[in-house]
């Protein structure tokens, strides 16, 4: 449940608010870290790190001038924890921080362009916020339904290939052949979950359902706007906790339907889809950085240092120009 919000007598002014969510890779989130300070000084970096992981050296994030948001939360892909997360650093910054604008990005996403450049961008934006999302109506299974965790069999992916092929079928024709029950999964590790359709949903042609990324940038406006949507409308807040990947869908529907917000349809990234597997995006590397550079995003996604490190040399130079970022 939400609570409200106690603001500081004196917030610090500050014009950007880096959001950092991550849980692994500790060398290629401190290079992250280290290169927003050096590319946007006076910004406040705020980093959540799962609970679930094994914190950085802490000395390494304060040299950073890196502010961690405590209590930790255990993030499970899919359940209501990643709205939480979400909930709780943008309550941190509005708390603690009289700011213009809030980014929100991962430990696997990286600057493709100076961000003052980006800073001054949205300084000068007619919009309240960059969301990218669209009504839900193909999505109807994931968000009018109440979803709730099955048990946990961690060793099924060690069945014969044909049984796991077997169930996957079955799953597929439960969901395709009636409305009222369905059964959605997601990575390994995570349990499946069973949606039961609920007449009772908070949708109306009023409030529209949306789905979209929920790699979000929000002006104070926006930020403050969400907080107090969740305080004065807890019932749909309720609602999204038994839903399916609730964090693509809460934000922006509130968001997208304020009729006092212009929110625009882009979340700033460059990011390619792999056509195997379209739910999760291509790994960025040197290939790609012409496009990168020149797409005008602020933040590609995503990146993986073992994979190709020499395509965040090269984004350095453009980034942060004759600095480099130290690696430790």
């Amino acid at each position: 449940m939400m609570k409200k919000v106690a603001q500081q007598a004196s917030r610090d002014q500050i014009g950007f608010v880096y959001v950092v969510l991550a849980h692994s890779r500790h060398r290629q989130l401190l290079r992250l870290l280290q290169t927003i300070r050096a590319s946007s000084p006076s910004a406040a970096i705020l980093l959540h790190y799962d609970a679930k992981a094994t914190l950085p050296d802490r000395a390494l994030l304060d040299a950073v001038n890196v502010r961690l948001i405590e209590p930790r939360i255990s993030v499970q892909w899919g359940d209501a924890s990643q709205v939480d997360v979400l909930l709780a650093c943008i309550a941190y910054a509005v708390s603690n921080f009289d700011f213009e604008w809030l980014t929100i990005i991962s430990g696997q996403d990286y600057p493709v362009r100076p961000l003052s450049i980006a800073e001054a961008e949205l300084r000068s934006s007619r919009f309240d916020a960059f969301v990218k999302a669209a009504p839900a109506a193909q999505y109807r299974s994931r968000y009018y339904l109440r979803y709730w965790p099955l048990p946990h069999f961690p060793y099924t992916y060690r069945l014969p290939g044909w049984m796991r092929s077997s169930l996957r079928w079955m799953r597929f024709q439960l969901n395709q052949r009636q409305p009222l029950l369905q059964i959605e999964g997601g990575p390994r590790g995570t349990p499946l979950r069973l949606g039961i359709f609920s007449p009772k949903h908070p949708f109306d042609q009023d409030f529209i359902c949306h789905k979209g990324s929920d790699w979000l940038t929000l002006s104070h406006r926006a930020a403050t706007r969400l907080l107090d949507f969740g305080l004065t409308n807890p019932a749909v807040l309720r609602h999204y906790r038994h839903t399916f990947v609730p964090s693509e869908s809460y934000f922006q529907t509130v968001l997208w339907n304020a009729k006092d917000l212009k929110v625009c349809d882009d979340h700033r990234r460059f990011i390619l889809w792999d056509e195997a597997k379209l739910s999760h995006p291509m790994t960025l590397m040197m290939k790609h950085f012409d496009a990168m550079i020149s797409s005008g995003k602020d933040f590609g996604r995503k990146f993986d240092m073992d994979v190709d490190a020499v395509v965040l040399d090269r984004l350095d130079k453009v980034v942060i120009g004759s600095q480099q970022a130290t690696i430790n």
